[in-house]
């Protein structure tokens, strides 16, 4: 079973442009545990469409820490984010913590 898991944004420049990435998170349910997936693009004026594609992460630190790595990757300097939730973003989250060290950026778990 897919479910949707948790919406968030992450504030990210390139090139002296900032990009806000929207990204689901969805929940994928088999046999008595949970792995999440999100996905998200954007275009710079190098590349038509990046994609960026997190697979299979255990839980939402991971997967917002796979994706930061990957914007980096990419040359994208990530800033904040924010999540979606009781219908209404919250307020943005700098993203040092997230980046300067490993641990977890939030307490949600799937």
């Amino acid at each position: 079973m897919i479910r949707e898991f948790a919406r968030f944004q992450l504030e990210a420049s390139k090139l002296g442009r900032d990009v806000v990435f929207q990204v689901t998170v969805f929940a994928k349910e088999e046999r008595n545990r949970s792995k999440l997936f999100a996905e998200t693009q954007c275009s710079d004026p190098f590349h038509l469409v990046i994609q960026f594609i997190i697979r299979e992460a255990p839980d939402f630190d991971s997967l917002l820490s796979r994706f930061i790595a990957q914007l980096e990757h990419r040359g994208f300097v990530p800033v904040r984010y924010r999540l979606h939730e009781a219908g209404k973003w919250a307020h943005w989250r700098s993203l040092e913590s997230v980046i300067s060290q490993p641990g977890p950026a939030t307490n949600r778990e799937v």
